[in-house]
C-alpha cells in the first residue's frame, strides 16, 4: 500500500461524528497541503466501510479501485475542474449502484471551478435523494473561492500545513537525523519528502549546503562560487532556504543533538555574534526573495559569497 499522508485530528472528528450519527453529508476540506488533503479525503471513505486501512476492501478504496468511491481532479492538459467533469459525477451518483454500500465522491480542486459549474454541484447537493449514504469531500486550496452557499452546507475541515520543526521530528522516524533536517526544510509531508529525496539533484544540493558551511576563508569562497556557478534556479532557491533554516537553528530553538548538520549550526555559533547571524539571515531572506523574480542565478549566489565573505 502507497504511503499516506494523513489528519489524524480531521479523521478523529469524523469518526467520533458517525459514532454520535452526526456525520455530515459533504465536507469542504480546505488549506495548502494538497496531498494530505486527498489522503485524508480517502481515508475517509474507506472508514465508511472498514477503516482498517490493510485488508483488500480498504486498499481498494484507497487505490480509487472502489465502484461506490469516484475521485475527480484537475486534468493534465487543463488548471480547473470543469462543469462536464461536476456533472459527470452528479449523473452517475443519480443511477443506483451496481454494489450495495455507502457511496463517496471526491472532487479535488473545486475552488478552481467556475460559478455555473459549482452552482451544478450545489443543486445536486441539495437533491433530497442525495441525502441517503451519499457522501462527498470538496478540496480546495481557497476556501474563498468556493461558494457561499456551498460552504454553508458543508462540514469545514481546515488543514494546517506542517511546521518545518514537525515535518522534520516526523521524518526522523524513516530518516537520519541530517536527512530529516534537509527534507524537513524543503517538504510539506512524507511524500514529499520521499520525492525530493530520490531525486537525483538531492545529493548535489546536500553537498553544497556542507560545502558552504565549511567555508572560512575568501579563496575557498570564490571556489565555491565558480563550482555552483551553472546550478538552476530551482536548486539555488532550495539551498537558500536550506541556509535560512540553519541560521533560524542558530538563533532560535534547536535539538541538542550530534550531528553533521547539528554539529555545523554549532560551529556558526561559536564563529557568529548574534549580531552578525541575525544579519546573515537577513541578507539570506532578501537573497531566496531575489530567485523568485527574473534575476540571473549566478548573480545572486556571487552576491552570497560577498555578503559572507
Amino acid at each position: 500500500m502507497r504511503e499516506l499522508n494523513v489528519s489524524n485530528k480531521v479523521i478523529n472528528e469524523i469518526l467520533r461524528a458517525k459514532e454520535n450519527k452526526r456525520l455530515m453529508h459533504v465536507y469542504l476540506f480546505y488549506g495548502s497541503d494538497e496531498t494530505t488533503m486527498r489522503d485524508t479525503a480517502f481515508v475517509f471513505a474507506a472508514n465508511l466501510y472498514c477503516g482498517c486501512l490493510s485488508c483488500p476492501l480498504c486498499e481498494s478504496i484507497l487505490d480509487d479501485n472502489h465502484l461506490n468511491v469516484k475521485y475527480v481532479g484537475i486534468e493534465d492538459d487543463k488548471n480547473i475542474i470543469t462543469k462536464e467533469q461536476i456533472n459527470s459525477i452528479t449523473d452517475e451518483f443519480m443511477q443506483t449502484s451496481l454494489i450495495e454500500g455507502p457511496r463517496i465522491y471526491i472532487i479535488d480542486g473545486i475552488d478552481t471551478s467556475s460559478v455555473a459549474a459549482q452552482n451544478s454541484l450545489l443543486k445536486f447537493i441539495e437533491d433530497p435523494a442525495m441525502q441517503d449514504e451519499v457522501y462527498g469531500v470538496l478540496i480546495a486550496k481557497s476556501i474563498d473561492n468556493v461558494l457561499p452557499t456551498i460552504r454553508s452546507r458543508c462540514g469545514l475541515m481546515h488543514f494546517k500545513s506542517l511546521t518545518k520543526e514537525e515535518v522534520t521530528d516526523l521524518l526522523e522516524e524513516d530518516y537520519s537525523a541530517d536527512d530529516a533536517f534537509i527534507l524537513g526544510t524543503l517538504a510539506k509531508n512524507k511524500t514529499d519528502a520521499k520525492e525530493i529525496f530520490i531525486d537525483p539533484s538531492y545529493q548535489t544540493l546536500k553537498e553544497m549546503l556542507y560545502g558552504f558551511l565549511d567555508l572560512n576563508n575568501p579563496k575557498d569562497a570564490v571556489l565555491f562560487y565558480l563550482s555552483n556557478a551553472r546550478i538552476s534556479n530551482d536548486l539555488l532557491q532550495s539551498f537558500l532556504k536550506l541556509l535560512i533554516s540553519v541560521y533560524e537553528s542558530s538563533l532560535y530553538k534547536r535539538k541538542l543533538i550530534s550531528s553533521p548538520i547539528y554539529d555545523k549550526i554549532d560551529m556558526i555559533n561559536k564563529r557568529f555574534s548574534l549580531k552578525e547571524r541575525e544579519k546573515r539571515l537577513e541578507n539570506l531572506l532578501d537573497l531566496e526573495i531575489k530567485t523568485h523574480y527574473n534575476v540571473i542565478t549566478k548573480n545572486v549566489l556571487h552576491e552570497l559569497i560577498v555578503l559572507f565573505f
